[in-house]
């Protein structure tokens, strides 16, 4: 497999070159002529070429990552990693070995059915209880970005997803472009936004945000006092390298926070952060890479 060659400061260059050719428009002034397929359009091109972008039908990436959980508890795992994708199929794969404790994570959209790894031994992680309660994410290729081939807006007329624009958003000390997506079906209550770099019109993070409804008391008074948990998963890439014609993040961190009664019990935070270090195009991809418990290899 080639080996990617890490540049950090690449991106951040051209971005800025890129501001002073556009004649130092702000980005605000942009902002406010921006419709949705606007953004879509940019953002594809940010990609790569189209004719490049349709000639890449599957992508294999391979690295290492780190579990920890922050909050609800203290640990940290490290894992290999594996994303699988060809076409709408998709298959993620955080692999802790042998560990007897924590399995890791798998979460499969095989074009047809999901299935998603029983992550401990008494069920499944608080990552695979979201998607197992939020299927349509994964159906509709969102999770993972544009780190897959299943990412929607590369086909946003065959999803028919209710796209819109709500402005440049200051999100951890800096401003973004927040699209939000509404999928057409399946999508449920969950609130999806996504996030776009202003100068590179790069994807650089997706919120989910999915409520839990507290439940029923002891008592009609009791009922009154239940407050609903409240389950936030981000995704943040990073890191864009030129990768066989586009231009694709290789870092991507997931965190899950889940928020009871003011941080109370049950409350959890927790993160997986991913290093990928190769990448193959158009290679078929093995039926059992879509198989539960599938080797990082």
């Amino acid at each position: 497999m080639p080996r990617l060659r890490i540049d950090n400061g690449r991106v951040l260059a051209l971005a800025a070159m890129a501001a002073l050719w556009a004649g130092g428009a702000a980005p605000l002034d942009a902002a406010e002529k921006l419709k949705p397929e606007g953004l879509v359009e940019k953002h594809l091109n940010a990609i790569g070429p189209a004719d490049v972008r349709a000639s890449m039908k599957t992508r294999y990436f391979l690295g290492q990552g780190t579990w920890r959980v922050l909050i609800g508890g203290r640990a940290q795992l490290p894992g290999d990693v594996f994303q699988a994708s060809d076409g709408d199929s998709v298959s993620f794969r955080f692999d802790t070995g042998t560990n007897p404790t924590y399995y890791g994570e798998h979460l499969v959209y095989n074009g047809d059915e999901i299935h998603i790894l029983q992550g401990f031994q008494g069920g499944r992680s608080p990552l695979g209880e979201f998607f197992t309660a939020n299927k349509a994410l994964l159906r509709e290729g969102l999770f993972g970005g544009v780190t897959s081939t299943a990412w929607p807006l590369l086909q946003v007329a065959a999803r028919k997803a209710k796209l819109k624009y709500a402005g440049l958003k200051k999100v951890d000390d800096r401003q973004l472009h927040r699209l939000d997506y509404k999928v057409n079906k399946g999508g449920g209550q969950t609130n999806i936004q996504l996030f776009f770099d202003p100068e590179t019109f790069q994807h650089v993070q997706t919120n989910y945000r999915y409520q839990i409804p507290g439940g029923i008391g002891a008592s009609p008074d009791a009922s009154v006092n239940v407050q609903p948990t409240y389950v936030q998963v981000t995704e943040t890439f990073s890191n864009f390298q030129e990768i066989d014609g586009l231009t694709l993040p290789v870092n991507w961190k997931i965190l899950y926070d889940r928020t009871n009664q003011g941080d109370g019990p049950g409350s959890m935070v927790a993160e997986w952060e991913v290093g990928f270090t190769s990448a193959v195009h158009n290679k078929p991809i093995s039926p059992a890479l879509y198989e539960m418990g599938a080797k990082a290899e």
